[in-house]
């Protein structure tokens, strides 16, 4: 069955290279998807905006990509419209190799969160803290001044780091939340399946609909189509690959009936 969240076969305004020998394909979706989420920015924010996504997307995936060389197996990196995935030439086997793979990215989007803090502090920036899909949210800007002060150069440096922030540190906890197929929806089916190999796949992906619906109906009560949208579309692809595990999954060996 095809998921809505499926990498397209096309390989139309594809863009082919290598990175420390892992092989990268950029989806001319991405770059729809990264300008519609851009919104109408003035031309030199949206490039900004871009770089930022490109860079802090394909480092997420890398994170993937060296977790499964630990565990003996190369992969290469797809980015297309639903952000990036590492796409492994085997199987990792093992709770533990899972779990680590999944964790892997957002670790790495949270190490360049933490070297763009970094930077902010040693030019005097100091950090906000906001709440946004109840989840916390950073931003930096001058300790004297605030935006409306600063001069063209320094807003773009400003702008950068808070790209930056948004794309690794808010979108890296989003990330983390047991929805399929999210880095967090992909750990949460390692433990379900460590806990019950038979149905445990199941069960996450009955989580992980359930979550997303609730997300998305919030969503409606916040006014915010884009989460109605994104969120929408998650709970159907985990009810499309739940329907798939019906196919072939297996009965639990209870015994044999008389």
């Amino acid at each position: 069955m095809r998921n809505l969240v499926d990498c397209p076969d096309s390989q139309m305004g594809q863009w082919n290279f290598s990175l420390w020998g892992v092989p990268v394909h950029v989806k001319l979706l991405f770059w729809f998807s990264v300008l519609i989420m851009g919104g109408e920015q003035p031309g030199p924010m949206i490039v900004i905006w871009a770089a930022a996504c490109l860079c802090s997307i394909l480092l997420h995936e890398l994170g993937h990509v060296f977790a499964f060389r630990v565990f003996g197996e190369r992969a290469e990196v797809t980015l297309y419209g639903w952000g990036g995935m590492a796409v492994p030439h085997g199987e990792v086997r093992g709770t533990l190799a899972r779990f680590v793979v999944a964790l892997a990215g957002p670790a790495a989007g949270f190490a360049l969160a933490g070297l763009t803090l970094a930077v902010a502090a040693s030019i005097g920036a100091k950090t906000h803290v906001r709440f946004h899909m109840m989840l916390p949210t950073l931003a930096v800007w001058p300790n004297v001044g605030g935006r409306a002060y600063l001069q063209p150069s320094a807003t773009y440096v400003y702008t950068v780091l808070n790209d930056l922030l948004y794309i690794n540190f808010f979108w890296g906890l989003v990330n983390l939340l047991p929805i399929y197929p999210l880095d967090g929806g992909q750990a949460t089916r390692a433990a379900f399946e460590q806990y019950d190999p038979y149905r445990g796949r199941k069960k996450s992906l009955m989580l992980s609909a359930g979550l997303a619906g609730v997300v998305a109906i919030w969503g409606l009560t916040q006014h915010s189509i884009y989460l109605v949208l994104l969120f929408g579309l998650l709970a159907v692809s985990s009810i499309q690959a739940f329907e798939a595990e019906r196919e072939w999954l297996p009965r639990r060996p209870y015994g044999h009936r008389r």
